[in-house]
């Protein structure tokens, strides 16, 4: 089912629900973008309702006084911010907060274009929240408030964050973090995590959460290797070239191929053997650096931004990863930082000019 923005909405299973949760959606959301989650929720056997955008706190304590089972309290975005001002109040037996913004974010979107590469990399949600007339544009420019004077309630907490959201820097909640919370962050996750790409693994992660609640349900203890068994070879180091990177450097390797003409996603994944869940990430973030540009429609897709020989693979690096090198303190600092002086200068000196050969 959806719900229109003035209207709250209920999602309940077939059968006997196991617990409550209500959802109290973030800035420019209403409850019916809630409607995958609430229908992956019930198949499990739980409630999710989402209040309308103007619920006052009374209308939450209700939806979670007359739940049978576990009570829980989840928010996105603002609506984080607000969970957590009423679980004091509410006294929930859980608490979910979802990219809760806090620390230093970047500047606010510009266009559309932008605030739909901070939300979210999933092209179903994409679709959704373009042709949604009730969803809010241009909300995210709106600054939050900041987290809520009170302490986090004595209750189970789970943190669901992106790592690479541009909106809440994931610095901000690992610092709020208690150490018994339970913090998950999505690799290349950016701020609507609920309704991001991964979706299904964060979905997972609080049905975990909620049966934990619930019935106790954990797993067990994974058993330590015997003393016998050889090691478990390390990343190589001190340099190590991620996933992320390689994936970037490919598909720029694809676009200088192409000579100016527009290629998609799609295309550059089959030629250059990478996953296209993660290549789809990658290129709103090379995008973001201003070193593609994109085009709609049925014949979109992404070039260059400037030619070739204009970007260093520093730049990719830099867009890629956010810095050259990770430095450590200590007796060896002085020693790090000349590599990465090194390592800047050699990544400076060569452009895209470098990967005109074949990187398949």
């Amino acid at each position: 089912m959806s719900a229109p923005a003035t209207t709250g909405a209920v999602w309940s299973p077939e059968g006997t629900s196991r617990g409550t949760v209500v959802a109290l959606p973030g800035r420019g959301e209403h409850p019916g973008l809630y409607a995958r989650l609430g229908r992956r929720l019930a198949v499990d056997g739980w409630t999710l309702a989402v209040p309308g955008p103007r619920a006052g706190a009374g209308e939450v304590t209700d939806a979670l006084a007359g739940a049978t089972g576990a009570r829980v309290l989840l928010g996105s975005d603002t609506g984080a911010l607000r969970a957590w001002e009423l679980a004091g109040t509410v006294r929930p037996d859980g608490l979910v907060l979802a990219g809760l913004p806090t620390g230093e974010p970047g500047a606010p979107p510009a266009d559309r274009a932008g605030e739909l590469d901070a939300r979210t990399a999933c092209p179903v949600h994409r679709g959704l929240l373009e042709s949604d007339p009730d969803f809010t544009w241009g909300s995210l420019a709106q600054a939050p408030p900041p987290p809520p004077a009170d302490p986090l309630p004595d209750a189970a907490v789970l943190w669901l964050h992106g790592d690479a959201d541009p909106v809440a820097p994931v610095a901000g909640i690992r610092a709020l973090a208690r150490p018994g919370d339970d913090v998950a962050v999505v690799v290349d996750g950016v701020h609507d995590v609920l309704n991001d790409q991964f979706h299904r693994i964060v979905a997972a992660r609080l049905v975990q959460f909620l049966e934990r609640l619930a019935k106790g349900a954990r797993f067990a203890e994974e058993t330590p290797p015997a003393a016998a068994e050889p090691a478990r070879p390390r990343r190589a180091a001190p340099l190590n070239v991620s996933a992320r990177l390689d994936h970037a450097l490919r598909a720029l390797a694809e676009l200088v191929a192409a000579d100016g003409a527009t290629v998609t996603c799609d295309a550059m994944a089959r030629a250059r053997g990478v996953p296209l869940n993660s290549l789809v990430n990658v290129m709103l973030a090379l995008r973001r650096a201003g070193l593609v540009t994109s085009r709609r429609g049925c014949e979109g897709g992404y070039r260059l931004a400037r030619p070739a020989g204009d970007i260093t693979v520093a730049d990719v690096v830099l867009a890629t990863e956010g810095s050259i090198a990770t430095l450590r303190s200590g007796p060896a600092a002085p020693l790090w930082a000349d590599l990465e002086r090194t390592v800047a200068n050699f990544l400076t000196a060569r452009t895209l000019t470098a990967l005109e050969g074949d990187t398949r």
